[in-house]
C-alpha cells in the first residue's frame, strides 16, 4: 500500500484495538497493507515498543503500550497506534494527512477496529 509518489509528506496516526499481541497485530497490519513488519530495536520510539514497515516513500510504525513504571502518558490505554510518515523526514513539500484513509482500507478488511487520531 502506497499512498504517496514522493510529492507530498504523508502522513497519518490511527488508533488500532490490538488483535492479540503487539506483533500479531503487526502481523495482521502487514497482510492487510501488504507491507511486512519487523520488530524496531533500534529505541526510536523510546518507551514504546514498535513494529516498522516501509513502502517506497513511507515508513509505518505500529506503537504497542509501554511498561507501566515508564509510561508517561496521561491517559494510559491499551489501544495500539499506527503513524506514517515520510522515509525522508528532509523533505520540505506539502503535508499529506493520509489518516482517513488508511482507516478506510483497514475497516474495509473488517480484521481490526480503527479510527483517527487527532
Amino acid at each position: 500500500m502506497n499512498f504517496s509518489n514522493g510529492s507530498l509528506r504523508v502522513y497519518a496516526h490511527v488508533g488500532i484495538k490490538p488483535v492479540g499481541t503487539l506483533s500479531e497485530t503487526a502481523k495482521v497490519l502487514g497482510e492487510i497493507l501488504a507491507v511486512s513488519f519487523f520488530e524496531d530495536k533500534s529505541g526510536r520510539f523510546d518507551e514504546f515498543p514498535a513494529f516498522i514497515a516501509e513502502a517506497t516513500h513511507i515508513r509505518y510504525a505500529l506503537l504497542g503500550n509501554p511498561d507501566p513504571e515508564e509510561d508517561l502518558r496521561d491517559d494510559p490505554t491499551e489501544d495500539f497506534e499506527l503513524v506514517i510518515e515520510p522515509r525522508d523526514q528532509t523533505l520540505t513539500s506539502q503535508k499529506a494527512d493520509k489518516s482517513d484513509e488508511l482507516v478506510s482500507i483497514i475497516s474495509l478488511d473488517g480484521r481490526i477496529d480503527c479510527w483517527v487520531l487527532r
